[in-house]
């Protein structure tokens, strides 16, 4: 999820963030930044990130992250699901979409465990991609043996069986 024209970064991973700043240092020019995240150290990590590049005029974080703003304001500006380190995945307190197929491109927004054996990735894939074996994060996983009955979780079984 994210605010309302907030600016999202198109990025896989925390670890990506240090590369989009750098090539895009520019949007971040003179501009006062609000950074907001779960609630968790990698807002703490992004935001002296902005600092220590001195492009932005100030930096703030969002106090207590999206977890209490959420509490807060749960009719607020924040669209979509938030996405939480559990078995999870995500919270929601509006019903929107923003997420969408990787497959397909469908609005989607259900996280399921990469299909590959040793991969811990998260991958949005719709029903009717999944049905047709879009069940892997990337190629390269795509292409690979799922994962069996024996090393999948017992949730990817529970998944199987409906």
């Amino acid at each position: 999820g994210r605010f309302q024209k907030s600016l999202a970064p198109n990025i896989g991973k925390f670890s990506y963030f240090r590369n989009y700043v750098d090539q895009n240092c520019e949007l971040f020019k003179n501009k006062k930044v609000l950074m907001y995240c779960t609630g968790g150290i990698r807002c703490e990590r992004a935001s002296a990130y902005l600092r220590c590049k001195a492009e932005c005029q100030e930096v703030y974080q969002l106090k207590g992250g999206i977890h209490k703003y959420l509490e807060e304001f749960p009719d607020g500006y924040y669209r979509g699901k938030l996405f939480v380190f559990d078995e999870r995945y995500s919270i929601s307190t509006n019903g929107d979409i923003i997420s969408e197929c990787r497959y397909c491109g469908k609005p989607w927004d259900q996280y399921k465990l990469c299909s590959t054996v040793y991969c811990c990735q998260l991958v949005l894939s719709c029903s009717a991609c999944r049905e047709k074996g879009f069940t892997a994060c990337c190629a390269v996983c795509q292409g690979k043996r799922p994962k069996t009955a024996l090393t999948s979780s017992p949730t990817d079984q529970e998944d199987r069986k409906s």
